[in-house]
């Protein structure tokens, strides 16, 4: 085995403390709800993220590992002198970079047909990542700065039926790129952590491109602004072998699944420990009664996306 390619597996599967294990270096989804509701309640706490300019953030907060965050689409992309299909920022979901040359997300972003058994990995895909500029970089998709294409290389369930994935907590998808990514681009840090280390009502963040946010931008740059929300922890629904299910009063909605959910554990920040999965009801009206889905991370879980990755080293 070649040093670079030794040195990338260590960082996957090196081992994390207090019961974290780390994937070092390592929705337009969602789940239907289980209610509906036109009528939006609650406020919407949701705020965009700058990666590159603290200052135009609340509290000059430092967002820069988010750029790591990018928009998936479940078929390929490809400029023509007409420009991109208008249509690509509202079919988008969610992922994130891993590594250089991988990316996270669900299974149903990139699986979208209504009932599916099995479906074969090498599904072409497309990835889109890091925050534009300015006018200067117009000649990108929707306002993110890098368009890739991809592969699905791994998956974690085998059946969808009316495009639910049949175990949810199993729901995620590892894409390879054709092509690494700029290194101006940090990957996320992810790990598994033990459901029963998690404190009661601990803070949690999410991030993504949620598509009731785009069409307010009339610039054409649907998917510059990257949002975030934060969320207490309500409890853990189950853990099986394939994953773990935790609820959450995280606001999401359509367009954020795949994205990452992420807080701060021992010390260390923003650490990925598992991914938008679903919405309950319209996705903002949440509460401790009325919490939203989201996958945790199982050492299960981690082991098997760390595994893929072995097979389709980075360049």
């Amino acid at each position: 085995m070649s040093q670079p390619r030794h040195r990338a597996l260590r960082r996957l599967i090196s081992l994390g403390f207090a019961g974290l294990i780390f994937l070092n270096a390592v929705a337009e989804g969602g789940t239907p709800g289980i209610w509906r509701t036109d009528r939006v309640l609650e406020k919407d706490t949701r705020v965009a993220k700058d990666r590159l300019h603290s200052s135009n953030n609340p509290n000059h907060e430092d967002d820069s590992f988010l750029n790591a965050v990018g928009a998936v689409w479940s078929y390929g992309i490809d400029k023509s002198p007409a420009g991109y299909d208008a249509a690509t920022g509202r079919n988008a979901a969610t992922g994130f970079l891993v590594d250089q040359c991988h990316v996270l997300t669900n299974m149903h972003v990139v699986y979208t047909d209504d009932t599916l058994v099995d479906p074969p990995v090498g599904k072409p895909v497309a990835f889109a990542v890091g925050q534009t500029e300015g006018e200067k970089d117009r000649g990108a998709l929707q306002g993110l700065k890098f368009l890739l294409h991809g592969t699905v290389i791994a998956h974690g369930d085998a059946i969808i039926v009316d495009r639910v994935v049949r175990n949810p907590d199993n729901d995620w998808a590892v894409i390879q790129l054709a092509a690494d990514v700029d290194g101006s681009i940090t990957p996320m840090t992810v790990a598994a952590i033990d459901p029963a280390q998690l404190p009661a009502h601990v803070t949690l963040s999410a991030a993504g491109f949620p598509t009731d946010h785009r069409e307010p931008r009339g610039d054409g740059f649907k998917l510059k602004d990257l949002w975030g929300s934060d969320g207490r922890l309500v409890g853990v629904v189950s853990v099986s072998t394939a994953g773990a299910f935790i609820q959450t009063t995280i606001q999401t909605t359509p367009g954020n699944s795949g994205g990452p959910i992420y807080g701060d554990f021992n010390g260390r920040r923003h650490i990925v420990v598992g991914m938008v999965q679903g919405i309950r009801g319209n996705g903002i009206d949440v509460s401790e009664n009325m919490p939203n889905v989201q996958v945790l991370f199982t050492p299960g879980t981690i082991a098997k996306i760390t595994a893929a990755m072995a097979q389709t080293p980075c360049r």
